[in-house]
C-alpha cells in the first residue's frame, strides 16, 4: 500500500523525479494502444525515418512483470513509497504498471512495454506522426539514457500535469512511460528520468 506523504516529502519527490535527465529534449510520448499492441500506420503514410537504435535492449521477463522495472533502490531514489500496481493495458493482455504517490495521491507513473502490430517499434510513431494522428496533441522526439524516443500524445495535456515518452529499445518494441503530477512541473523530464532508471534496470538483467 502507498505511504501518505508530507508537504515536505512532497517537495524532495517533485526535485528527485524532475532531476536532471540525461539527453532529455523537452516536449511529451506514447499513445496509449487501443489493442493487444500499438495501433500502426499503412506503408502509404510512412514520412521520416526513426532514428536507429544503436544497441538494443531486451527487457526479457519485465514484459510479462513490468512492476520489476524500477528497483526498491530507484523508487527511492525517485522519492516514491509502496509497490507498484500491475495493470492490463489493453483487451490483447498487455501489461503495465502504476506507481500512485504523493500526500493525495496526486502524481502517478505508468510504464509499460508496447509491441506494434507492424513491429517496428518507434518507426511507429513517426509513421502516424507523418499520418497526422498528432496534429492535434504533440510529437517531440528526444533522447533518453543514449536511446532515441518521442514524447508524444493525441491530445497535448501537458499543461495539466501529464507527459507521455516513447522510447525505442530495440527494433520493434517500445518502452512507455506516462508521468501525471503537478501541473506547474515539467513532467516530460519527469518521464525521461524513469525511462532513464528502467534502461538502466534492463541493462542489469532485470534486477
Amino acid at each position: 500500500m502507498t505511504k501518505i506523504r508530507t508537504l515536505a516529502g512532497i517537495t524532495l519527490l517533485s526535485i528527485a523525479l524532475l532531476g536532471v535527465a540525461a539527453c532529455s529534449d523537452g516536449g511529451a510520448t506514447g499513445t496509449t494502444p487501443s489493442s493487444g499492441s500499438a495501433s500502426s500506420t499503412s506503408p502509404a503514410a510512412q514520412g521520416e525515418r526513426a532514428p536507429q537504435v544503436a544497441d538494443p535492449l531486451d527487457p526479457a521477463g519485465l514484459v510479462d512483470h513490468p512492476c520489476e522495472s524500477l528497483s526498491a533502490e530507484q523508487l527511492s531514489d525517485l522519492g516514491i513509497e509502496g509497490e507498484g500496481k500491475e495493470t492490463r493495458v489493453t483487451a490483447g493482455g498487455l501489461k503495465g504498471c502504476d506507481w500512485k504517490f504523493g500526500a493525495n495521491l496526486e502524481w502517478k507513473i505508468q510504464v509499460s512495454y508496447v509491441v506494434p502490430d507492424s513491429r517496428n517499434g518507434l518507426q511507429n510513431e513517426y509513421d502516424q506522426h507523418a499520418a497526422g494522428l498528432f496534429e492535434g496533441g504533440y510529437f517531440v522526439p528526444t533522447s533518453t539514457g543514449g536511446y532515441p524516443g518521442v514524447f508524444s500524445n493525441v491530445a497535448d495535456t501537458r499543461s495539466q500535469g501529464r507527459c507521455d515518452l516513447g522510447v525505442g529499445i530495440n527494433d520493434e518494441m517500445l518502452l512507455t512511460v506516462a508521468v501525471t503530477g503537478q501541473a506547474e512541473k515539467d513532467n516530460c523530464r519527469a518521464a525521461s528520468n524513469v525511462a532513464e532508471r528502467i534502461i538502466s534496470t534492463i541493462k542489469a538483467g532485470g534486477h
